[in-house]
C-alpha cells in the first residue's frame, strides 16, 4: 500500500509540474493522461505546442505537431521541406493462381517541399476501409525506397518500379484518430 501511494504520489508532481511548465490546460493534460501517455510524453507534448520564434508569425513552424500526426517515423519540418519516413508494402506482377500479386516490403522516404505546396484533398479511413491521408502536390517531392529490390529478378525490378509513386503528387499519411481536416488546414498555412 506504501509503495502504491508513493508511485501516485510521484506521478502527481510529475503532472503538477508537467503543468506549470507548458503551456497546456488542466483539461488538456488530462486529455493526454486518458489517452494513455506517460508525464514525460505530456510534457514534451505541452511545450511542442508553442510555436517556435520566427519572422513570419503566419506561418509557424511547429515539429512536434506534425510528428503527433503524420503516421511514420523519423518526422523532420525543416524551413523548405517536410521530411518522413513511413513502411511500406507494393505488390506488383500479375496475381499467381491464387489470386496473389508478388509484394516488397520495407521503408519509404519522402521529402515534400514547401515551395509551391498545395494541398488537394484529405481522406478519412470510413470504419475499416481506407486511411486517414492527404494528397497534395508539390514541384519538389523526393522518394528513396528501400524494399530489398537488389534482391529481386531484373524483370521483378521493372515491375515493382512501375508501381512505385513517382511524379509531384504523394499523400502524406495521417494517424488515425485525427482530425484530417484540421490537419489539412494546417498543411495549407505551411505551403509557400
Amino acid at each position: 500500500m506504501k509503495f502504491s501511494a508513493s508511485v501516485v504520489l510521484l506521478f502527481l508532481a510529475a503532472v503538477h509540474a508537467t503543468a506549470g511548465a507548458a503551456d497546456c490546460s488542466r483539461a488538456d493534460i488530462d486529455h493526454y493522461l486518458d489517452r494513455g501517455f506517460t508525464p514525460q510524453q505530456v510534457l514534451e507534448l505541452c511545450r511542442s505546442e508553442k510555436p517556435a520564434p520566427e519572422s513570419d508569425p503566419e506561418r509557424p513552424i511547429d515539429a512536434g505537431y506534425w510528428r503527433d500526426v503524420i503516421d511514420g517515423h523519423a518526422i523532420e519540418l525543416g524551413e523548405d521541406a517536410l521530411r518522413f519516413s513511413r513502411e511500406l508494402c507494393v505488390a506488383y506482377d500479375r496475381p499467381n493462381y491464387a489470386q496473389r500479386r508478388k509484394r516488397a516490403c520495407g521503408k519509404a522516404h519522402f521529402v515534400v517541399g514547401l515551395d509551391g505546396l498545395e494541398v488537394l484533398e484529405s481522406h478519412k479511413k470510413l470504419l475499416y476501409w481506407g486511411r486517414n491521408s492527404i494528397a497534395v502536390r508539390s514541384p519538389r517531392i523526393s522518394r528513396r525506397y528501400e524494399l530489398n529490390q537488389q534482391a529481386l529478378s531484373e524483370r521483378d525490378q521493372a515491375l515493382l518500379e512501375q508501381e512505385l509513386e513517382r511524379g509531384e503528387y504523394s499523400e502524406i499519411p495521417i494517424r488515425d484518430g485525427v482530425a484530417v481536416d484540421v490537419v489539412s488546414e494546417r498543411l495549407k498555412r505551411l505551403a509557400r
